[in-house]
């Protein structure tokens, strides 16, 4: 960046206007001399007066005012040089404060960065964020100041950055949530942008450093989710939390041959305990039983407090005999402990019920489970109390099976059947934009899928937990994708570009670890020449927890084709927080089930505050699903969430439609300014 030479300047400038000044001055003297002299020579006043008289005058008067100039010239060159002078020793300062305010960073942490990267200014928010608020680190390394290891690539990411800078890279990089350990030893979650600033010949000549600290909103964040996940009377896993895990495992589950034990465990003569003692004494003692079994699970298990005198174990990779010596520990520790409350002595038991699952199990509902090991619990119970009871989930479901196995069967020939013969009917439901003043990008649909069975027209939780469990949900997928872009190419005549539509379709898990999926999608719209922007896929988070790396991806290979992405039931599990920023995403799907109270529960408001936020900071638009009353759009609409979806806001309709009068009914924008 060019500094100009102010002093020089200044100087030429002045001499400049000196000489200018003194020869017209002197052609003005000369001249007022002769028109003295000839005006003299014609006027009786000015008889006997000599005729170079006035002459003499002029060259006197010239002589003073040429004296004056110069002496005001000097003083204005004395004093205008030390104030453009002290404007050139602070150049660089000058210099960078236009960078700054350009890159409007001003309220933020703001270090610049020479090409050994080395810190050549540093702003007081940024000394704050580094740790060291009144310290001197000019000619400091930032890698000193800043800490920050990418442990997937091994690389420090910050490094990689800078060092891409000084080598003519000269897009901004920007890093959306790292986390860092400053110089106090304090852990702080940032968001990084670096921005190069070239001088006059193309070479980087420093490198800003534009530091937003995130710390603050990312601790509100996990304290939101702490109150959503966590039971506050002993400090374990809710049972929301739990059931989370366990679809999470469900869905990686898929196709594995790992083995999972689930364990179901109740208090036996709890109830005596509050009768006698109150409830005080009750929560007491839950929370003592709470530490017992915390000591005895594993730590890659998952303990749970799922009721109010009711824990949950989910033990992943895990063997059914292991599972039995952490049940009888658990069952003789509580065997041997005695609470006391005020000079009351109790003894207490637990019935624990367990379970067994792999793949080959074909249970991927979670409800399921949950009833088929609750009722193992309850058969501990009957055969005598503080013991446990095993249940063989193969022998169950054969037994249950052969009507189960049957149903399953039928199912199976009925989806291939419908798959066959195009008996499943695509409908779409509104997703509509909630902000009145600015027109949102799109208008929005979800697309769903039904299944013509025997008359009926059937909804996708009849079927769709049966394709799961049979492998046939990447078929499915396909289907839907194939009807969803041919109905698009056969009735587009240019109203759905005009109209900026977007349709969102959710792909299950197996579909994302299928390679062959992405060229077939490239494929398809090739040959229906249907524009790539029209489709966005969806993946829930849980499906994304499971499959980390294919889901990333897939969503690249998508984004690259020019589709959008997203993910659903977005803050059910909070750990993915961590990874979100390594997904290739456009939208983000709130979790219903804190959408659908948020009315009436403060924490599920504040943890749907928290997760727009989130994708606010990450430049995502936010959709909250299962919108059902006025209130509830009113709160999404304060808290600045973009778009909503529910019964509310439209019911699903055949997609065919969307181009009949049935269209002005089912519209998005309309749908808004109606309610």
């Amino acid at each position: 960046m060019k500094i100009i030479n102010f002093k020089n300047k200044v100087s030429g400038e002045s001499g400049m206007i000196s000489a200018v000044t003194i020869v017209t001055l002197f052609v003005f003297s000369i001249l007022l001399a002769v028109w003295q002299i000839l005006y003299n020579q014609g006027s009786n006043l000015v008889s006997g007066v000599p005729v170079f008289l006035p002459l003499v005058q002029a060259v006197l008067l010239l002589l003073v005012i040429v004296f004056g100039v110069l002496l005001y010239n000097v003083r204005y060159k004395s004093i205008l040089s030390q104030d453009v002078m002290g404007m050139t020793d602070q150049g660089v300062q000058l210099s960078f404060s236009n960078t700054e305010n350009f890159l409007g960073a001003a309220a933020g942490g703001i270090i610049r960065l020479n090409s050994l990267f080395e810190v050549e200014y540093i702003n007081t928010a940024a000394l704050t964020i580094i740790g060291a608020k009144g310290s001197n680190v000019r000619g400091e390394s930032i890698y000193r100041l800043i800490t920050n290891y990418n442990s997937k690539s091994g690389h420090f990411i910050l490094k990689d950055a800078l060092e891409k800078q000084f080598e003519r890279e000269t897009t901004p990089s920007e890093f959306n949530e790292i986390t860092l350990l400053n110089l106090e030893g304090e852990k702080r979650y940032l968001k990084l942008k670096t921005a190069p600033v070239q001088n006059n010949n193309g070479n980087i000549d420093y490198v800003i450093l534009i530091i937003q600290d995130l710390t603050e909103e990312k601790q509100k964040m996990n304290r939101l989710y702490r109150q959503a996940s966590v039971d506050s009377l002993t400090g374990l896993k809710n049972r929301h939390s739990f059931q989370q895990s366990l679809d999470e495992l469900l869905a990686k589950a898929i196709g594995g041959t790992e083995r999972h034990v689930l364990c179901y465990m109740d208090l036996d003569h709890f109830k005596v305990v509050n009768d006698v003692c109150g409830h005080a004494a009750g929560d007491e003692l839950l929370k003592q039983i709470a530490d017992i079994f915390s000591k005895s699970v594993r730590s890659s298990d998952t303990l749970a407090r799922v009721g109010g005198d009711e824990f949950a174990i989910l033990l992943p990779q895990c063997e059914i005999e292991t599972s039995k010596r952490i049940c009888n520990r658990i069952i003789e520790d509580i065997h041997n402990y005695r609470f006391t409350w005020q000079q009351n002595s109790f003894s207490i038991g637990v019935s624990i019920g367990a379970l067994e699952f792999d793949s080959k199990c074909r249970v991927s509902d979670r409800s399921d489970l949950m009833i088929r090991v609750d009722q193992a619990c309850y058969k501990a119970k009957q055969n005598g109390r503080n013991q446990l009871y095993i249940e063989d989930l193969k022998r169950v479901l054969a037994q249950s099976g052969n009507k189960r196995a049957q149903e399953e069967e039928s199912w199976d020939q009925s989806i291939n059947q419908a798959l066959k013969d195009d008996q499943f009917v695509l409908f779409i439901q509104p997703i509509i934009c909630l902000d009145k003043t600015n027109s949102c990008d799109n208008d929005q649909y979800e697309v769903l899928v039904r299944m013509k069975h025997r008359g009926e027209l059937l909804s996708p939780g009849s079927f769709l937990p049966s394709a799961d469990r049979l492998g046939l949900m990447s078929s499915i997928d396909r289907w839907v994708v194939s009807k969803t872009v041919e109905t698009i190419a056969t009735n587009d005549k240019g109203q759905i570009k005009q109209r900026g539509n977007l349709f969102t379709i959710n792909i299950a898990a197996d579909t994302v670890l299928d390679t062959s999926f992405v060229p077939f999608v490239e494929a398809l719209l090739n040959d229906k020449k249907v524009d790539p922007a029209l489709l966005c896929f969806e993946i829930s988070e849980s499906v994304a927890l499971a499959n980390f790396a294919e889901t990333q991806k897939i969503l690249k290979q998508l984004s690259e084709l020019g589709c959008s992405g997203s993910l659903d039931d977005f803050g059910s599990g909070f750990s993915s927080l961590n990874y979100l920023r390594d997904l290739t995403l456009r939208y983000l799907k709130i979790d219903g089930s804190f959408i659908r109270n948020m009315s009436k529960n403060r924490i599920d408001a504040a943890m749907v505050e928290g997760v727009n936020k989130v994708g606010q900071v990450m430049n995502l638009q936010t959709i909250a699903e299962l919108v059902e009353n006025e209130i509830t759009v009113k709160l999404l609409q304060k808290m600045g969430v973009d778009y909503a979806q529910g019964y509310h806001c439209g019911k699903p309709f055949p997609m065919s439609h969307i181009y009949s009068h049935q269209l002005a009914n089912n519209s998005p924008q309309l749908l808004l300014d109606e309610a």
